[in-house]
């Protein structure tokens, strides 16, 4: 499984190839089949995979109860790393007071040139 991949892109892969297997013959039971996907978690579900590892008794546990469990903790990953995500911040200009006169159009255009300098400093900065 790959790290960007969820468990029902995974399990499409997954199934793509057993199918396979199955039609050329080599059928592959719960226990393998359920072997295979904890040995191909990613490490972030790595806590998960050593619990049903020791925990839970693979001959008795189906292969749909399994891709649910994992489906679960997979939601549940989700929700926390939203949660955890922090807010964008709001980028604001400081305002400074200026007097604008008729006459001082050409002040005007400095300041508004000027502007446009520190706008374009900060985007370049921002892009790197």
């Amino acid at each position: 499984m790959l790290d960007n991949e969820n468990i029902d892109e995974m399990l499409t892969h997954f199934t793509k190839i057993t199918n396979g297997l199955s039609s050329l013959g080599d059928s592959i039971d719960n226990d393998q089949k359920i072997r295979k996907v904890i040995s191909g978690l990613p490490k972030s579900c790595e806590v998960k995979a050593i619990t049903l590892k020791e925990l839970n008794d693979r001959e008795k546990m189906d292969f749909s109860g399994f891709i649910g469990i994992l489906k679960t903790h997979e939601m549940k990953m989700n929700v926390r790393e939203e949660r955890e995500t922090p807010k964008k911040k709001a980028i604001a200009f400081k305002a400074t007071p200026s007097t604008f006169d008729e006459d001082s159009s050409e002040d005007g255009d400095d300041d508004f040139a000027m502007l446009i300098r520190r706008v374009d400093k900060m985007l370049y900065k921002k892009g790197r």
